[in-house]
């Protein structure tokens, strides 16, 4: 390699093992057992994508998942993102609550304030609420110097606890992006759990100058966003997706004893248009037709958590 300073590739937390101080290294089935409330064996988690997308987003320094496909002005693109949170998410709202499910909404602070009606209607359906950021234009990277990336992330919670009240438990970083700093703000922000990393199917504690978060478990790979967006792939490949997830994760948590969280990623222009809402249902039915399931939102499912493995996990090295 050329070109490149000889401090390019000088890392000061490299050595055997993890290269990082965030977490002990922990194989899933040596974990301590989990036991979900009821004697369930998999936790139900509907985590839904509230994103702002700004017709003026900036394409560096990348365009996050969903991001405008046409330079500006791409009124295409806007509407289409828009439309989930002026019509699909009803849709969503109506499905899971004829269900009686309860979900998290991942939300752009800026959907608080900008469609105040569309907030009240989400603290009516008793869903939890989790901070994604401003909008989908205020990326977190390395670029990004900390005292601006604070402000943003105590502007986020302060817009949403001001709408939703102190129950704002969660991060999501907008498009999952994240800097070196961004864990330790959002503990000191005062929030209690991250969704950011995909490396785990269980909760498990992360390190931050500011305490202790919990690390959340929201995929990407089973997600309307990679399967459907991305991938293009039929409507009912994602559907049986998750139900094949949902009897892997059902048939481990039998044998290990201890439960596990399937965590159901779906997104309000995507899931929420007419020709998919119904397939969403059936999905959903499906789920609430097997045994040893329990639905949750994700605070509750952090609670229980830290009240079971989550204990005897901290402890260990």
């Amino acid at each position: 390699m050329t070109g490149l300073p000889d401090s390019y590739l000088h890392y000061p937390h490299r050595r055997r093992g993890l290269d990082h101080d965030r977490f002990a290294f922990r194989a899933l089935p040596a974990a301590a057992p989990v036991a979900w409330p009821g004697g369930a064996r998999v936790a139900l988690w509907v985590a839904v994508h509230m994103g702002h997308f700004p017709m003026d987003a900036p394409a560096k320094p990348f365009v996050p998942p969903g991001g405008m496909e046409r330079p500006y002005p791409s009124y295409w693109d806007y509407t289409q993102r828009d439309y989930g949170n002026r019509i699909g998410i009803y849709r969503l709202l109506r499905v899971l609550g004829e269900r009686g499910l309860r979900a998290t909404a991942l939300m752009s602070a800026v959907l608080a304030t900008r469609y105040p009606a569309l907030a009240r209607d989400i603290a009516a359906a008793g869903w939890e609420v989790a901070a994604a950021g401003i909008d989908m234009g205020h990326l977190h990277h390395g670029g990004l110097d900390e005292a601006t990336e604070r402000g943003w992330v105590h502007q986020a919670v302060a817009t949403l606890r001001g709408a939703f009240g102190p129950g704002v438990r969660g991060w999501h970083s907008p498009g999952f992006s994240q800097s070196m700093k961004t864990l330790d703000l959002i503990a000191e922000a005062g929030l209690d759990y991250c969704t950011d990393w995909v490396n785990d199917d269980m909760p498990y504690a992360v390190s931050t100058g500011s305490g202790t978060l919990t690390a959340m478990p929201l995929p990407y790979d089973l997600s309307d966003q990679r399967m459907l967006h991305q991938q293009m792939l039929p409507t009912e490949a994602f559907t049986d997706a998750v139900l094949a997830a949902h009897a892997t994760l059902d048939a481990e948590a039998r044998a290990s004893g201890g439960g596990r969280i399937l965590t159901l990623a779906i997104t309000p222009w995507l899931m929420g248009q007419p020709h998919r809402i119904r397939a969403l249902a059936g999905l959903l039915d499906a789920l609430q037709a097997r045994d040893g399931l329990w639905a949750a939102t994700g605070r509750e499912i952090l609670d229980a958590w830290r009240a079971s493995a989550g204990r005897a996990e901290k402890g260990q090295t």
